[in-house]
């Protein structure tokens, strides 16, 4: 009978017993993410953005509603990091952009008219190839892209993946209610 050496018994336990450990604290979520290898890159995404909104804000308030979707196409044609260079808040500060661009859109169809095929696109080029909802942590900005989403899918008459992306919509909202009511009854 084969048996293993007491030195190697020892080193395979303390292995398994810290790919289990691991494992289990990345799957109950206590593991942070690592940090993005450019970190400013994040940074200056976030401060255009945010300058970005209150641009097209005080564009709104003037009436120019032309002015503020031409601002916010501007940012869509921006190039833009990567999750990898600058992490997976890029993600979500992009869906931030193409939900608040898609519903000035749908709310202003004199303004630039474009087909509801045409802004699915755009909502689809904004989710991405191949999108699942677990792709990203759960957000509202990405719920509200994904219920835009599926208006546009019901205007095109198609009712059953309208229904999903709603679905999808209301799993994360799910989600971030319980979170927030999780966390504020302790």
């Amino acid at each position: 009978m084969n048996r293993l050496s007491p030195t190697l018994a020892l080193v395979l336990g303390l292995v398994l017993g810290g790919l289990l450990t691991y494992g289990g604290l990345h799957l109950g979520g206590r593991l942070a993410p690592p940090a993005p290898p450019h970190p400013e890159l994040l940074m200056t995404l976030g401060q255009t953005l945010d300058a970005e909104h209150h641009r097209v804000d005080l564009l709104l308030d003037k009436g120019d509603v032309a002015g503020a979707i031409a601002g916010l196409e501007g940012l869509r044609a921006a190039t833009w990091p990567s999750a990898e260079e600058a992490g997976e808040t890029v993600v979500v500060l992009r869906h931030d952009l193409y939900g608040r661009l898609l519903r000035l859109r749908i709310d202003n169809p004199e303004v630039d008219a474009r087909a509801p095929s045409e802004l699915l696109e755009i909502a689809d080029e904004a989710l991405g190839a191949g999108f699942a909802v677990g792709d990203v942590e759960g957000n509202a900005f990405t719920a509200r892209l994904l219920g835009i989403r599926g208006e546009l899918l019901e205007k095109l008459g198609r009712d059953d993946e309208a229904l999903g992306a709603y679905e999808q919509a209301l799993d994360i909202n799910r989600a971030l209610l319980q979170d927030a009511l999780g966390q504020g009854g302790s």
